[in-house]
């Protein structure tokens, strides 16, 4: 009697499909676990930004002398000539002043949003109120430190930055 028999019928090709199959679930089961964990790791790695992060605050910093607009742009375009020879002051208490010449400006300031807001009031934004008007928002803060205040408007379609460099 032989060791092997001779399959009887389609056995051959019913345990070639059955390999087939199983090798090819096998397959399916590693694609689907590797998938997985590169996605899993590219949402992970490759995030965003995260909006709600606290940006480096000195809340003090403000306080302490006095600040010139070193950046105004809106839409792309830099006006930051708009605010040569003003001096700006934020005083303890929310006041703030913006000084030319003899002429002074009282306006008010203060932290939003657990620190992650600089809002500054000098009047509303009409033509009559131009520049110091153009000031007023409640700015996004990019940094905040005892050298510089770097903000940003939340709108994009303005974009709007506003640098402020202590003298």
């Amino acid at each position: 009697m032989p060791i092997f028999s001779q399959p009887q019928g389609n056995a051959c090709i019913d345990y070639y499909v059955l390999l087939t199959f199983t090798n090819f679930s096998t397959m399916i089961k590693k694609w689907l676990i590797s998938s997985a964990f590169l996605t899993a790791f590219l949402c992970t790695a490759c995030s965003k930004s995260d909006d709600n992060s606290t940006p480096p605050v000195n809340t003090a910093a403000p306080t302490s002398g006095t600040w010139r607009v070193t950046l105004f742009s809106e839409r792309g375009e830099n006006n930051t000539s708009k605010f040569n020879g003003y001096t700006f002051t934020f005083n303890r208490g929310g006041t703030a002043t913006a000084m030319k010449d003899a002429i002074t400006k009282n306006g008010t300031w203060s932290f939003g949003n657990s620190n992650r807001r600089y809002n500054i009031d000098f009047g509303v934004k009409t033509d009559s109120n131009k520049p110091l008007g153009e000031l007023t928002d409640d700015w996004v803060i990019v940094e905040v430190s005892t050298t510089k205040i770097t903000l940003k408007d939340d709108n994009e379609s303005s974009n709007e930055q506003l640098v402020f460099t202590k003298n």
